[in-house]
């Protein structure tokens, strides 16, 4: 079991297993980019996603917009990104 810790200082406990190390590449992952609703973080997330298509190959990207930038990531979305993805990159921006 692993602990995730959030940007706000709390722990949680989880039983998932961490990304099977030895990953050859990108070309096969599947990659969830969650915007935070800040202001250009639309702009960041689009141009992560582009650049890890182009330029690392990655087999998909899921972007997720928060509906709320002054609270954390709705549990439903995490679970549905972390259900589906390699990794997840939780992005902010001002």
């Amino acid at each position: 079991m692993r602990g995730l810790v959030t940007p706000i200082g709390q722990e949680e406990r989880i039983s998932r297993a961490l990304a099977p190390r030895g990953h050859r590449g990108l070309r096969e992952a599947r990659v969830g980019l969650v915007d935070s609703g800040k202001r250009n973080a639309d702009r960041f997330v689009q141009a992560l996603a582009e650049l890890l298509r182009e330029r690392l190959g990655v087999a998909e990207v899921r972007i997720r917009r928060k509906p709320n930038p002054t609270l954390p990531a709705p549990q439903g979305l995490l679970r549905e990104l972390s259900e589906a993805c390699t990794f997840v990159v939780h992005a902010v921006g001002d």
